[in-house]
């Protein structure tokens, strides 16, 4: 007997399983709307006091109805009266019902947000490399609206509708109890016809959720990369390319609006066979005993109050799914897996004067080590130049200074000390990177020097005429006020360049790394830039990634990075490194020879 049991035991804790997860969202969300418990609970109270004054309608139409029958005209007015003050209460209360919900669901939805983009700021790099900004944006929205709306949907209307089914059957009860019978055999045809329509609509859901965030992949890509499109005519394969993905948007969502008309329109015709059969009933007892037609006007009314909203209990089930498969993907972003923690500065570090100094650091990407273990003692205040093939990893083993990327094998250490024995948030104090990128926010030309950080105005003023950019700054109509647009796309490469080295120099780091960062200047300006840096941030460990002779005639010691490690190198051998790029003038040897 217990072999026979097992299977329908298993069987129903998975069903149970199953009504239970489509709760899971609201599980969720617990943790983001704890500060507004008490109005869940002042929602539940109006969604109850909303239930019984709805249901109270139909018992007084269907008590005006037999007042009517009867003859006592008399009582109708008082009827009215209180259908009047019930459908006041009700709509009183649906108010204070829709107004909270929002509040609710707004809250968790801001908290939720809030919370997210801590957790990416937190990220390490490696985890942005592996994700589209379309997906990220997807996520950050659409998910979150999706979760948010399944929260909505549960206090506007679910907690309306239990109330409702279990005061609407225990009235039909007192009127009738085969008018009960009518209505609890409807309610699960109602609710499974809903589910079904739903789950059709599920893998419908899930594709417009991708495409979605793929849409704003494409869309992000021809705004920001507007001048590469224009300049390379490619404005029609753009067209075509987003016309296709939006095209696919457009067929998911008619497939939804598909299933959708077929579900409203069976949904009013299950509700009438319901109500007719109500009827037929109700006037063949009507004929044979002589009882009130008020009654059944009343169960009838009951019976068509309470079907539609029985209706959103299959909808829930998907909105459910939804929610679901929506937080699965916001818990890849908030879960602490690929995470940093910055920390809090622990102590008052005298930044300039920072050793540098590489143990047998490797780094390995999958199957290939792009560095094998790198041995280099860097003296504080030494200026650099690290040169390299394109590709070589570069830009890898300088990340590796401020923890951007972990090494595979092997310590580094600053001022003797391994870098892992500052917190993230001293460590990224002591060491400044201008990368290749130009990664200028939109906001002022102040707001992008300062960056966040308690700089004074003569402060970003000084950054800016050790990068050579505080004449172009001031010729500016509001000068430090100016706005740099999107991504700076009002201002030139080189300028963009020279701004970032504002940034960087701004906070007097103890190492300076400028990754390429002025390939866009001119090699004269570039010179008169570096001289600056020199004599303002002077005992400054400095590390310029280029591969412009004239870069290391300014540095007092050259490396070479080869087949994956850093060795001396001579002036020549790094000339004879760029030349193999191609031949190319650089105005700016004569100028390195004086500085």
């Amino acid at each position: 007997m217990n072999n026979c049991g097992g299977p329908q035991i298993k069987e129903e804790v998975t069903v149970l399983k199953k009504i239970s997860g489509v709760f899971d969202p609201l599980r969720f969300s617990l943790g983001y709307i704890q500060k507004k418990s008490k109005l869940i609970l002042v929602i539940i109270s109006f969604a109850f006091v909303a239930a019984v004054a709805r249901l109270l309608i139909p018992i007084y139409i269907g008590d005006s109805v037999g007042a009517l029958e009867s003859g006592e005209i008399y009582r109708i007015q008082s009827f009215i009266i209180l259908i009047l003050v019930v459908s006041a209460i009700t709509a009183f209360s649906q108010f204070f019902i829709n107004y909270l919900s929002q509040l609710v669901s707004q809250s968790y939805a801001f908290n939720l947000r809030s919370h997210l983009l801590h957790k990416l700021l937190l990220k390490k790099v490696g985890f942005m490399e592996n994700k589209t900004s379309g997906d990220l944006l997807s996520r950050s929205t659409m998910d979150i609206e999706a979760s948010r709306n399944f929260i909505l949907n549960t206090t506007t209307t679910l907690i309306s509708t239990m109330f409702l089914i279990v005061i609407g059957l225990y009235l039909l009860i007192t009127l009738n109890y085969i008018y009960a019978l009518f209505f609890a055999l409807s309610v699960p045809f109602i609710v499974y016809t809903g589910m079904v329509f739903q789950r059709k609509q599920r893998i419908h859901w899930r594709n417009i959720r991708s495409i979605y965030g793929l849409m704003n992949e494409r869309l992000q890509e021809n705004i920001v990369g507007q001048r590469v499109v224009r300049g390379y005519q490619g404005a029609r394969s753009e067209d075509k390319r987003f016309n296709q993905t939006t095209g696919n948007y457009y067929d998911e969502y008619m497939e939804v609006a598909h299933l959708r008309g077929l579900y409203n329109n069976l949904m009013p015709l299950s509700v009438g066979v319901a109500a007719t059969a109500v009827i037929l009933y109700g006037g063949f007892i009507d004929i044979i005993s002589g009882a009130s037609v008020g009654s059944l006007v009343a169960a009838v009314n009951i019976f068509i109050m309470v079907s539609s909203p029985i209706s959103f209990l299959g909808r829930i089930i998907v909105f459910s799914e939804n929610a679901r498969a929506s937080i699965v993907r916001i818990k890849e972003i908030i879960n602490d897996r690929e995470e940093e923690s910055a920390g809090n500065s622990l102590s008052k570090m005298k930044l300039p004067g920072a050793d540098l100094i590489f143990q047998g650091v490797s780094f390995i990407r999958g199957d290939r080590r792009i560095l094998n273990r790198i041995e280099v003692s860097i003296k504080p205040g030494e200026i650099v130049s690290l040169t390299g093939r394109i590709g070589s990893g570069k830009s890898t083993l300088i990340s590796l200074i401020p923890r951007l990327y972990e090494p595979s094998e092997g310590k580094i250490e600053i001022a003797g000390k391994s870098i892992e024995q500052y917190t993230l948030s001293d460590l990224r104090k002591l060491v400044a990177i201008v990368p290749q990128s130009s990664n200028l926010l939109s906001g002022t030309v102040f707001d992008n020097i300062a960056f966040g950080r308690p700089f004074t105005i003569d402060e970003v003023r000084k950054a800016a005429k050790i990068a050579e950019i505080s004449e172009f700054i001031e010729g500016l109509a509001e000068e430090y006020n100016t706005a740099v647009g999107e991504r700076g796309i009002t201002l030139s490469g080189g300028q963009k360049q020279r701004m970032l080295v504002a940034r960087a120099v701004i906070g007097k780091p103890g190492i300076l790394v400028l990754d390429d960062a002025t390939s866009s200047v001119d090699p004269q300006t570039e010179m008169e830039m570096l001289g600056n840096i020199r004599r303002e941030l002077n005992g400054t460990t400095i590390i310029i990634v280029s591969h412009r002779p004239s870069v290391a005639r300014f540095a007092e010691r050259v490396l070479l990075l080869e087949n994956g490690e850093v060795v001396e190198s001579t002036l020549e051998k790094a000339i004879s490194i760029d030349n193999d790029k191609g031949p190319k003038k650089d105005g700016g040897e004569d100028n390195a020879e004086e500085l």
